[in-house]
């Protein structure tokens, strides 16, 4: 083998590595954004690095195809591994990446292909194996830069669109997102397919018989690209929908538990304005018992109005005459049920935390208890206390059944329609807003929801 054969023995395998590795750079940075640590996604790159340089180097026994299949599946499983949520949208990643890595690539070659024709004109250059060399050596590295090029670019477009991305991706919203995927991937095939079987029939290449099959296949490819965009802009356009419809039924909700409130309010200030009323009757009826020396009367008045006093003055003490409604409000629909009701929780003093905001909190937490308590002896138990900037909330609730989470690391509700985990959801967005979360878990036939949120 000659020196300028060898030459082109090594620009070879040297460019194709060179692509290896800075499309592996490349799925890295694709699904940086949506992984919980930076060393998640490098590693990903690595290990998508080192299966396809492994099937590159080893003798070939399988086709290009599966080779890159093995690769994707394989740093797809690292994902997996490493963070077990959201299956759906690092199936998405996966296979959005398998497509545009062939359709960037196979942008790139055609561009290649009518870069390398237009400069070179018959057979000038026939005969001199240096300048071939230089030809090729130049063709490769500029297959290389724009591999790179329409690849970032795609990715970039992507990721930009992509704006929730730490939400949870259902079934049915990963079938349409890979949809312009696998009708891309799949035209790629078909037209890559007849261009095989034409020159091995011919022995001619199609796209030099035939040179607007080269500029077709370019436009299918790209189309293939904007289409994945096009569809990714959608589904975030979707996504903001509903948000704001989630939103509206939040503030609809909020709107319905204000007016609750105040009614249980105006309905406890008229029953003291009653009992202030008649004061001065009770007084002299007092009075009247005493000076009469008719004691055991007098005693049994007494009893009845404390009994009439305990019924309009708040049982449950939070510090905040908002939460003190709330609970009584559960108290006595607890009492109604035959629920136990239990209470140890104190408004935190002296914080940013807004009453209203707890008071949505609080709400839809306990409603969720109300609707889902069951046993023989059932209950509810609420307590909560603080250490330094944290404020730890916990409710119980007995509970026969078990339950069941599909697309969330929340379980699903009774509840059907647009009012489906809207409570849940209530909960978390507010905790949220004090860079907090919550975790709802189930210890034998006790479900405990967790509420954690930073007051200072």
């Amino acid at each position: 083998m000659s020196f300028v054969e060898r030459c082109w023995m090594i620009t070879s395998k040297f460019s194709v590595i060179a692509i290896l590795i800075f499309t592996g750079i490349c799925f890295g940075v694709f699904v940086y954004p949506y992984m919980k640590k930076k060393r998640e996604a490098a590693l990903v790159s690595i290990v998508y690095i080192g299966i396809m340089s492994v099937l590159y180097l080893i003798p070939q026994r399988i086709g290009n195809f599966s080779a890159y299949l093995m690769g994707v599946v394989a740093a797809f499983l690292v994902m997996y591994v490493q963070d077990r949520r959201n299956i759906y949208q690092k199936l998405f990643l996966a296979v959005t990446f398998f497509s545009i890595r062939w359709l960037a690539v196979a942008m790139a070659g055609r561009l290649d292909d009518f870069i390398t024709k237009a400069l070179v004109f018959g057979n000038t250059i026939a005969g001199r194996q240096w300048l071939q060399y230089g030809l090729y050596a130049g063709t490769r590295i500029l297959d290389i830069v724009l591999c790179i090029v329409f690849l970032a670019v795609a990715i970039g477009l992507i990721n930009k669109a992509y704006v929730y991305k730490k939400d949870e991706m259902s079934g049915k919203e990963l079938v349409m997102l890979i949809m312009p995927s696998l009708v891309g991937v799949t035209g790629y095939g078909i037209l890559q397919y007849y261009l095989n079987i034409y020159e091995k029939d011919t022995g001619k290449s199609l796209i030099d018989t035939y040179g607007f099959y080269g500029a077709l296949s370019f436009v299918h490819y790209f189309i293939s690209i904007i289409a994945i965009l096009v569809m990714t802009i959608m589904f975030q356009n979707w996504k903001v929908a509903q948000e704001e419809q989630t939103g509206q039924e939040l503030v609809l909700n909020q709107v319905s538990d204000m007016k609750k409130h105040i009614g249980e309010v105006e309905k406890l200030y008229q029953d003291i304005r009653s009992l202030r009323h008649d004061m001065g009757n009770h007084i002299q009826i007092l009075e009247h018992l005493v000076a009469e020396n008719h004691m055991d009367d007098a005693a049994e008045y007494m009893e009845h109005l404390k009994k009439e006093w305990n019924e309009i003055s708040p049982e449950i003490k939070t510090g905040s005459p908002v939460l003190d409604v709330i609970f009584m409000e559960k108290l006595r629909e607890a009492k109604e049920r035959q629920i136990r009701f239990t209470s140890d929780f104190h408004y935190p003093k002296d914080t940013k935390l807004n009453a209203f905001d707890l008071s949505v909190i609080l709400n839809n937490a306990l409603n969720n208890c109300m609707e889902n308590v069951s046993g023989e002896n059932p209950y509810i138990s609420i307590t909560s206390f603080r250490k330094n900037s944290i404020f730890m909330i916990t409710i119980k609730n007995s509970y026969e059944g078990t339950l069941k989470y599909k697309e969330s690391d929340l379980p699903e509700t009774k509840k059907s329609g647009k009012e489906h985990g809207i409570g849940l959801h209530n909960i978390r967005r507010v905790a949220r807003m004090y860079l907090g979360d919550i975790s709802l878990e189930q210890e034998n036939q006790e479900v405990v929801l967790s509420i954690m949120l930073q007051v200072e």
